[in-house]
């Protein structure tokens, strides 16, 4: 990248537009001088600002307002505009970016101000610009210079106070620059692979560990077992062990292996039992069902016999109620017979009635046919005459009438285009105004189409603005979950604490009971010692004392205080000593990651304030995310508003564009239109004048003066006529009916003749039947009356019924009494009782069989799958301890976690990077220092001790031959070593990486801290550096470099700002 002309206007302390052309000077090398406050500084800040949109230096961040020039009018807007050139020869590329900062402005319309945001515009080298887009247009800029804007700080620019920080920087601020300069980041990886690995597999073990305990929390232990208590003892073991020991796991697979070798022996016992007491069970039960069934017999013996004896006594009365039954029927049998013979008189005589009255009708009946039928004849012919007459009027009435409908017909033909013509008049009238309205519609449509003209661009531009605030939209909420996480984490780490507190004080406090306790029984034990061995006289075994004035007394209250109490007591404390150690973990643990989220949580905070001062007007520095959130959803909605508005602009520009589109068509058509109407006119009125000629014609044809009158003269001849025809039509109806009434009474006559000779013959036959069926059934005519008279034949059903179920009963008791004769045999009555009796003791010695063979059968289930999911487990625990060992062995390594060798992998190969920075560096301050100084590494074999001093540097003296801190070095010493890096890395970069190509540097003062000799040394360096195609430029106020430099830019600031000109040699 090589700067090529920079323009300027109201940034800063520039106010008009000034271009500094870098292709002026003869040499690479050029002097920036003029006073201090002139603005030197700011043409750098210009540059970076026009590439990065922040100016250079990094303590004194400057963005937005503060870059717009105080000595400018507010209306003047400020920019900066870059062009420069990247890569060389064939592959030289020409770029300009132009960069407005965010700024005030007063309002177009009205009084007040307006903020407008940053804007950058990238014009590529085909002369077409990149992307409206800010983000996407800084990330190009990133990618054309393959450098951010702190890499291209360390490189392109020793800034004014800042050229010490990378000389002097520890090697973990080293680390983080050279992983962007020369794409380390991927060691750095490869170790958090590492460890992310090695925090699975301790995962993965404590899970093992826990699926092992629970497990064994599920075996289930019989009391019979031998081996009980040390199962148990084991097992409890296992459970409350806060680590994973090998050892007790596999005591406790062993004993539960025999384990269960004891219950499938055990379950094979109760399975013969079982079998045993089954059989036994099953015999009761076959017992006690042939039993119930005999004794089931015997009763129903005694029930068939009690039926027998009822039926024996009611025999006789059944005999008797069977002979009634019979005669009863009878005597209904012969009734019916007697009423079809009365059936049979009782016709004929109704019928010989008939016969006689149809031979009294018929004289009568003729008569009144003959006077119908002579009557019919004379109403006929007065018909016909009336008819005639009604016919010859009807014939002129008709010709009439149609004259008269003709009439009509043409007169309203005549007022349908008599409206047709004044339609034609109004539609040629409304031609004509429309046309006059489409004229003043076009000049309204242009009007529009000129306001709107922009709307296109507008929503284009808007469309950019909508996805930023979408984007910073989603970093609002990122931001929130973060923030959240981190809040939750501090209660998580406050919960862990307070449990950690709370473990520590029962500690402490068991602890104090615990030496007080020891301390009471080491008492006790001087008391003991005092009780039994000291006597008078005779020397104590501790002291050697033969006087014993007052020897240690046991107290009553402390009696119970033994060794054994004294253990278990110590037992309690180691593990609540343990408990502590684990809370102390676990806080620890806690605390480390509510640390590690509250960053990440404050550097999303950071980059979404960065981004909402890019996208949106002025801010404060920090601000509640609540209150950030309902900023950007305010600016978000007052997008809204203006896109729908724009949307609605571009929707009725293009309406209106089509609307004129189509305007010189609708004209034509209405042209025709008028034209039309007018021919339709004549048209009209030609039509018109020939209906009325035709209606004139008809009137003289009329015979009638009116309508009404020839209505009134057919409906007078009509009246005769319907006179006529209702006579006529009343005559031919009365022949008629006469002469129905004749032959149907001739019908009857002529059938009753021809019934009634059989009807005679089936009174004989019915006669007969009926004397024949009281010989058959041997009752007299009295009798069977006697029997009808007394019964129903209801009656005689419900005898038979009853002898019926009579008969039933008693054969179905005959059946059963036979039966159970012969399936008792020999056999004697059984005790159902006692038998009952020994059928439930053995269900209940089976079913108690069967409670205990489920118990067992639970136990071996519950403990066989137990073992069977610890044993695979433990198999596979001893495989990944053997991985974790692997990698928490490489991890510790390469990430410098080993006692005595703390430099880690990425650190260890920025080493070879930084060696031949220091090549190249020391070429220059050799040089620059007359052979005293020289820049060096730490010796790999000390740089992992303490800390990681891997990439931390140190300076060699020549005149002493002793190597020191380059902290010790003067502030011109360090001026050298700084520019003779910054050099060094410039050269590496540009060797490391064919994407960029810093063909740059600027160095912002400094030189006042040489003497001449060094300063001419330097100078000397710089222009042998700018023999090539690199461009130098030292800013400075140091009148001797004015003298040892030609070409010069001087920078002169008055009251209306800065100003800038080369003073070329």
């Amino acid at each position: 990248m090589k700067p090529l002309k920079l323009t300027m206007q109201a940034f800063g302390s520039y106010v008009k537009p000034g271009t500094i052309d870098f292709e002026k000077p003869e040499q690479n090398l050029f002097l920036i001088t003029g006073d201090t406050g002139a603005g030197k500084t700011t043409i750098f800040d210009a540059i970076v600002f026009a590439l990065y949109g922040e100016a250079s230096s990094g303590t004194n961040k400057k963005s937005g307002n503060e870059l717009q020039s105080q000595y400018a009018k507010p209306e003047l807007d400020p920019f900066v505009e870059l062009t420069f050139s990247e890569g060389d020869g064939a592959s030289r590329q020409v770029y300009t970016v132009r960069r407005t900062p965010r700024h005030i402005r007063p309002l177009k319309r009205g009084t007040g101000t307006k903020e407008e945001k940053e804007t950058v515009s990238l014009i590529l080298p085909d002369q077409t610009e990149f992307s409206q887009n800010k983000k996407e247009t800084d990330e190009k800029l990133v990618e054309i210079l393959g450098l951010t804007k702190g890499q291209f700080m360390q490189v392109a620019m020793i800034a004014q106070g800042e050229f010490m920080e990378l000389l002097r920087a520890k090697s973990d601020e080293k680390k983080v620059i050279f992983r962007k300069l020369f794409n380390t980041e991927p060691y750095q990886k490869i170790v958090e692979e590492l460890g992310q690995r090695r925090k699975e597999k301790q995962q993965e073990i404590a899970v093992i560990r826990t699926e092992c305990q629970t497990e064994a929390g599920h075996i289930e232990i019989p009391e019979q077992y031998e081996r009980a208590d040390i199962v148990q003892e084991i097992k409890e073991k296992v459970i409350r062990s806060e680590q994973f020991l090998v050892t007790d796991m596999e005591q406790l697979l062993e004993e539960l292996e025999q384990l269960c070798a004891y219950l499938q022996e055990k379950q094979q016992e109760i399975k013969a039992q079982l079998q045993a007491a089954e059989q036994e069970r099953n015999q009761a039960q076959e017992k006690f069902a042939k039993a119930e069934q005999l004794l089931q017999v015997y009763q129903q013996l005694e029930q068939a016999k009690t039926v027998l004896d009822e039926c024996k006594a009611e025999a006789e009365q059944m005999q008797k109620q069977e002979l009634l039954t019979g005669q009863i029927r009878s005597a209904y049998e012969i009734q019916s017979g007697f009423k079809r013979l009365q059936d049979s008189m009782q016709l004929i005589e109704n019928t010989e009635k008939e016969l006689q009255n149809c031979e009294q009708q018929l004289p009568e009946l003729l008569k009144n046919v003959q006077e119908a039928a002579e009557q019919e004849k004379t109403t006929g012919a007065e018909q016909q005459k009336q008819n005639a007459a009604y016919n010859r009027v009807a014939e002129r009435v008709n010709q009439a009438l149609e004259t008269f409908r003709k009439i009509a017909d043409v007169t309203a033909q005549i007022q349908k285009k008599e409206a047709e013509q004044k339609s034609a008049e109004q539609e040629a009238k409304q031609a004509e105004e429309k046309q006059k309205q489409l004229e003043s519609q076009i000049q309204q449509w242009k009007a529009q189409e000129e306001a709107k003209k922009d709307a296109p661009t507008k929503l284009a531009y808007w469309e950019n603005q909508k996805k930023e605030a979408e984007a910073l939209a989603e970093e609002v909420q990122e931001a929130k979950k973060l923030h959240a996480e981190s809040t939750k984490q501090k209660k998580i780490v406050e919960a862990e604490q307070k449990e950690f507190s709370d473990a520590s004080k029962n500690y402490q406090e068991a602890h104090g009971r615990y030496e007080t306790m020891r301390q009471i029984f080491f008492n006790m034990q001087a008391g003991l010692l005092a009780k039994e061995q000291l006597k008078p006289g005779q020397p104590c075994p501790v002291c050697g004392s033969v006087e014993h004035p007052a020897p240690c007394e046991l107290a009553e209250e402390h009696s119970e205080i033994t060794r054994e109490k004294l253990d278990e007591m110590s037992l309690e404390i180691e593990k609540l000593r343990a408990e502590q150690e684990t809370c102390a973990l676990r806080a620890h643990a806690a605390g480390a990651l509510a640390e590690e989220k509250e960053l990440i949580a404050k550097n999303a905070v950071e980059k979404l304030f960065g981004h909402m001062q890019d996208s949106l007007q002025e801010i404060p520095e920090m601000m509640e995310l609540a209150l950030v959130e309902a900023v950007v959803d305010a600016s978000q909605k007052e997008l809204e508003l203006e896109g729908k508005e724009l949307l609605a602009d571009v929707k009725l520009l293009e309406k209106v564009q089509n609307q004129l589109q189509n305007a010189e068509a609708e004209k034509v058509q209405l042209e025709e239109a008028l034209q039309k109407a007018k021919v339709h006119q004549q048209s009209v009125q030609t039509e018109l004048e020939s209906s009325r000629a035709v209606l004139k014609n008809l009137t003289g044809l009329l015979t009638f003066a009116s309508k009404e009158e020839a209505e009134r003269e057919l409906e007078s001849v009509n009246g005769a006529k319907m006179q006529a025809d209702e006579a006529y039509a009343k005559a031919a109806k009365l022949t008629e009916q006469a002469r129905q009434t004749l032959d149907k009474v001739q019908a009857l006559e002529h059938r009753y003749r021809e019934e009634l000779p059989k009807l005679v013959e089936a009174r004989r036959q019915r006669q007969t039947e009926y004397k024949a069926l009281l010989t058959e059934r041997d009752l007299t005519e009295e009798k069977w009356q006697e029997l009808t008279q007394k019964y129903t034949a209801k009656d005689a059903e419900m005898f038979q019924q009853e002898i019926n179920v009579y008969k039933e009963k008693l054969a179905r008791a005959q059946g059963i009494y036979t039966s159970a004769k012969e399936q008792i045999g020999e056999q004697p009555k059984p005790d159902l009782e006692a038998i009952m009796q020994k059928r439930e003791k053995a269900e209940n010695q089976l079913q108690n069989l069967r409670n205990e063979q489920e118990q067992w059968n639970q136990y071996t289930r519950t403990d066989c799958a137990a073992y069977d999911i610890l044993k695979p487990k433990m198999e596979n625990r001893a495989q990944i301890l053997a991985q974790h060992q692997r990698i928490n062995e490489l991890y510790n390594r390469l990430a410098g976690n080993v006692s005595g060798s703390r430099m880690d992998l990425e650190t260890f190969v920025q080493r070879q990077y930084l060696e031949k920075i220091l090549y190249a560096a020391n070429r220059r301050f050799l040089e620059m220092s007359a052979g005293q100084f020289e820049l060096r590494m730490y010796d790999l074999e000390k740089a992992g001790e303490g800390r990681n001093h891997g990439l931390d540097l140190m300076v060699y003296s020549a005149v002493t031959g002793k190597v020191r801190e380059v902290r010790t070095l003067s502030g011109g010493e360090s001026f050298m070593a700084a520019l003779s890096l910054a050099l060094g890395m410039a050269d590496q970069i540009q060797e490391s990486s064919a994407a960029i190509h810093l063909d740059v540097m600027f160095i912002d003062e400094g030189f006042g801290s040489l003497d001449e000799n060094s300063r001419n040394q330097a100078v000397r360096v710089l222009q042998e550096m700018a023999g090539g195609s690199k461009l130098i430029g030292i800013i400075s106020h140091v009148t001797e470099l004015k003298q040892e430099i030609d070409d010069q830019l001087i920078v002169s600031k008055d009251e209306n700002g800065s100003h800038v000109r080369w003073q070329i040699s």
